[in-house]
């Protein structure tokens, strides 16, 4: 058996495992999607968001997604490129670009769910199987970020160090 470098090395990977954890997951949900629709993975947060609450500029949907804006911004031009979304002039602010989704688009997202029902199945078995709390322990790791950014929780525990003796 092959050692595990990222587990041995405990708390000094966690960033490396987390990546390498959402690589395993996402890569064959994404070579699904990719496979069956000609849909890509990185595109599904932005494209379920505008099928379940319609159309909105890229700011609000990158707050509700809580993903930057420049990362949205470029899923909106492949999105845009590949005929699944369309930017349109705001009626009441003619300054404002909202995205909406195509009829191709809508089309899509209709058999995006479809798959996604089996992927979020799967996902269930996975999270009974191997870890039943983790969603819960992922929401409270995303409360405690909210509070204090782990930018803050360095810095804070790099001037400890300094005060100390």
């Amino acid at each position: 058996m092959q050692s595990d470098y990222l587990r041995a090395s405990g708390i000094t990977t966690l960033g490396s495992r987390v990546r390498r954890l959402f690589e395993r997951l996402n890569g064959s949900v994404s070579d699904l999607y990719r496979k069956e629709l000609g849909f890509e993975q990185r595109w599904f947060a932005l494209a379920m968001l505008l099928f379940d609450r319609g159309p909105m500029n890229s700011r609000q949907a990158s707050t509700m997604l809580g993903q930057s804006h420049v990362a949205i911004v470029q899923v909106v031009s492949a999105m845009a490129k590949a005929g699944l979304l369309e930017r349109r002039q705001d009626r009441e602010d003619g300054r404002i670009r909202m995205l909406h989704l195509t009829g191709e688009g809508r089309a899509i997202m209709e058999r995006v769910r479809g798959i996604s029902a089996q992927v979020d199945r799967a996902a269930a078995a996975l999270l009974d199987e191997a870890a039943p709390g983790f969603l819960e322990q992922l929401d409270a790791l995303d409360d405690a970020l909210d509070r204090s950014s782990f930018a803050e929780r360095i810095v804070r525990t790099t001037m400890g160090k300094r005060n100390e003796p």
